[in-house]
C-alpha cells in the first residue's frame, strides 16, 4: 500500500501540486468535515459522486453499498468526509477517512464524471495528507486493483513510502 508518512519528507508531483493550485485559484474548496457533523445531504452527494465513480470503471455490483451503508459508517467515531466543491458550490470528489490502527485510512472516495479533467480528488488528497500531519499519523492511501494499476499510481504521487499489507 501508499503511504503519506509525515515523519518523511513529504511527496507530490509537480504536476500534482500545478492541479491543486490551479484547482483553488479557480474556486475549488475542500471541506473536512467529521463525520457525526455530517449532514443527509453531504453524505448523500458523496454516495452519489461514488456511484458515478463505480459505474465509470465499471465496477462489479458488491461495489455498490447503497445509503444505508453509508448513513451507518460515516457517522463513526474518528471518521471524516472530505468534500470537494466546484467554484459554484457543487459536489466535485469526496472520500471517507477514518483513524484505526494507528492510521489515517483512505477508505472510499469519488469524483464527479462532469468534473474528471480538473481532478478535484488532487485537492482531496492533499487535505487529507494536511490532516493526517495535523494527527501526527501516517495516511494509508491504499493501492490499486492489481499492483501497478492507474490507481495505484495516482496514490503514489501522494505517498512517501510503500508498504507490504497483509489481512486475513
Amino acid at each position: 500500500v501508499q503511504i503519506a508518512d509525515p515523519a518523511l519528507a513529504p511527496k507530490s508531483r509537480p504536476s500534482d501540486r500545478r492541479q491543486v493550485r490551479r484547482n483553488l485559484e479557480a474556486g475549488y474548496a475542500v471541506e473536512l468535515i467529521p463525520g457525526a457533523e455530517t449532514t443527509a445531504p453531504q453524505r448523500a452527494a458523496f454516495l452519489d459522486l461514488y456511484e458515478q465513480t463505480m459505474r465509470r470503471t465499471e465496477a462489479a455490483e458488491h461495489y455498490f453499498f447503497g445509503a444505508d451503508y453509508f448513513d451507518r459508517i460515516i457517522p463513526s467515531e474518528r471518521t471524516w468526509l472530505a468534500l470537494a466543491t466546484d467554484p459554484d458550490g457543487a459536489p466535485a470528489a469526496a472520500s471517507i477517512a477514518c483513524v484505526s490502527d494507528g492510521y489515517l485510512h483512505y477508505y472510499l472516495s469519488g469524483s464527479a464524471d462532469s468534473h474528471l479533467a480538473d481532478s478535484p480528488m488532487k485537492n482531496v488528497l492533499a487535505r487529507l495528507t494536511r490532516h493526517a500531519a495535523e494527527l501526527g499519523l501516517p495516511l494509508n492511501l491504499g493501492g490499486g486493483i492489481i499492483a501497478g494499476d492507474a490507481l495505484e499510481e495516482f496514490k503514489r504521487g501522494f505517498a512517501n513510502r510503500t508498504l507490504a499489507w497483509r489481512t486475513s
